[in-house]
């Protein structure tokens, strides 16, 4: 009697957890399946109108803890360089811990209306492992492959790119 009392309970359990009312889904619609992005964790990069490229002088100099001091700069609105960056990071990422042992070629400063919204560090100069676009986010790394679009505007706009004007101090 007891194990007819359990067998019962065990088909009545099954069969409610598979019922449409019970909440749980034996079945998943290819419409429930996301994939996360980059834009999809930077949201106010949606946002951005404007980009700073900012170009290392000797990023693969012998001193690499001040390498960052000295570049020169280049500034637009254009969306001929700041849409293919962000459709760039609008895809897949490699979610590391920590920075990868690759230094940096120089920074991608995304604004909206001359407020800051994002920091993306870029290299397009190295070996293939350290050609990347990232960001950080809540003390994670957020890399993304360069696609060659990128790469080829980047690099295009390096010959654009201003020296810092330096001002005189008495």
């Amino acid at each position: 009697m007891i194990k007819n009392v359990w067998l019962i309970l065990l088909i009545g359990t099954i069969t409610a957890c598979n019922s449409p009312e019970s909440g749980i889904k034996t079945k998943v619609s290819t419409q429930e399946i996301k994939t996360v992005t980059g834009l999809d964790i930077a949201q106010e990069l949606r946002n951005a109108d404007s980009v700073q490229c900012l170009y290392f002088k000797d990023p693969f100099g012998k001193d690499s803890l001040r390498y960052t001091r000295f570049f020169k700069y280049y500034n637009t609105h254009d969306t001929a360089l700041v849409n293919p960056i962000l459709r760039n990071i609008d895809q897949p990422f490699i979610l590391r811990n920590e920075k990868m042992n690759c230094r940096s070629e120089g920074k991608l400063f995304f604004f909206q209306k001359n407020q800051a919204l994002k920091t993306v560090y870029f290299n397009t100069a190295s070996s293939a492992d350290c050609t990347y676009l990232y960001f950080i986010k809540d003390g994670a790394f957020y890399y993304f492959p360069v696609n060659p679009h990128v790469l080829a505007l980047l690099k295009a706009h390096k010959k654009l790119s201003k020296e810092v004007e330096t001002v005189a101090t008495n």
